[in-house]
């Protein structure tokens, strides 16, 4: 017996509650609950900041702003959530002949349920979208390199992903043993420039800026080490932006790490085309204690926000 996933593209109101009554998931009140039907007769329960009645068209918006920042629940699986994140932020150019740089995030030679890195669950599901999409497995990069002791390696077959991208017939690559190419006042990974696409697949976590950090290790080590003499993050971030200009960021969300280093279940996947802004509503949406010093400029009323609103998946995740 298998299962089939039917989808539909659009949904319709059957019913609508207003709910006041708060609750540690849900503690702004009041909000909406509404049942939704698709064309292909699925129904489902939705938390809603706007009110709608029984009949009222539901649809959710795409904007394709570069600073917009889309967030929404993983349902069954990573994959469907992947998807729908990227819809949200307008078009993504993946075809079958696409150049794909994959950088996750691996800090530590750690299992992967202390989530310190990219869980090799939510790899494999966007390596799996990669290749439905049409791309070759030859022409995807997954790669990212070590700013300290730990070899990127060591963490990164701790973690699971080496097993993870070896399942797709993919080496990972250690992007310090690569070819780095002079932009600018940067040195910047071959295999990332060369990219038709580049994904900052980042493992969020509270007071963090993971995102971030994943882009910053495109950066020749030397490089980097050099410009933190003259810059802060948030500048060399900001300059690298444009250099690195085919980005995309996908968060996971769905099990993150608190500050005092804790699991917690948050159900989020977020995207975006800017890794401090994706890092900041991250944030935001848990309501971290302490900001990172990379954060701090970002007014958060200047980023649009698609998808769910962050007071329909907000709460206070961390532990006092």
């Amino acid at each position: 017996m298998s299962l089939d996933k039917i989808g539909g593209k659009k949904a319709t109101v059957r019913g609508a509650v207003k709910v006041a009554i708060p609750t540690l998931f849900h503690p702004d009140v009041p909000y909406n609950v509404l049942l939704l039907e698709d064309e292909a007769g699925n129904m489902w329960g939705y938390k809603s900041e706007k009110e709608y009645k029984a009949g009222d068209e539901f649809t959710v918006e795409a904007d394709s702003d570069k600073n917009a920042v889309a967030i929404w629940r993983v349902k069954y699986e990573p994959r469907e959530a992947i998807e729908k994140v990227l819809s949200l932020i307008g078009e993504v150019n993946i075809g079958a002949g696409s150049k794909v740089a994959v950088l996750p995030t691996i800090t530590k030679p750690v299992h992967s349920y202390f989530r310190d890195n990219t869980s090799p669950e939510f790899l494999a599901a966007l390596l799996q979208l990669l290749l439905d999409c049409g791309v070759k497995k030859e022409n995807i990069t997954v790669g990212t390199q070590s700013f300290d002791e730990v070899p990127a390696g060591a963490a990164a077959m701790k973690a699971g992903l080496v097993e993870a991208c070896m399942k797709f017939g993919i080496m990972p690559l250690d992007l310090a043993t690569g070819e780095f190419e002079t932009i600018g006042q940067f040195e910047v990974s071959k295999p990332v420039l060369d990219a038709d696409l580049v994904i900052d697949l980042a493992m969020e976590k509270m007071g963090a800026a993971s995102a971030t950090g994943n882009i910053l290790k495109a950066l020749k080590k030397e490089c980097y080490l050099g410009q933190k003499y003259l810059s802060s993050d948030a500048e060399i971030a900001a300059k690298l932006e444009p250099v690195i200009s085919k980005l995309v960021v996908i968060g996971e969300a769905e099990f993150i790490q608190r500050s005092n280093k804790l699991v917690a279940f948050t159900g989020l996947v977020l995207a975006g085309r800017a890794a401090r802004n994706v890092d900041r509503v991250f944030n935001e949406v848990t309501k971290a204690f302490k900001l990172p010093e990379v954060l701090k400029d970002i007014d958060m009323a200047m980023i649009p926000i698609v998808g769910r609103t962050i007071k329909e998946v907000q709460y206070q995740a961390e532990i006092f």
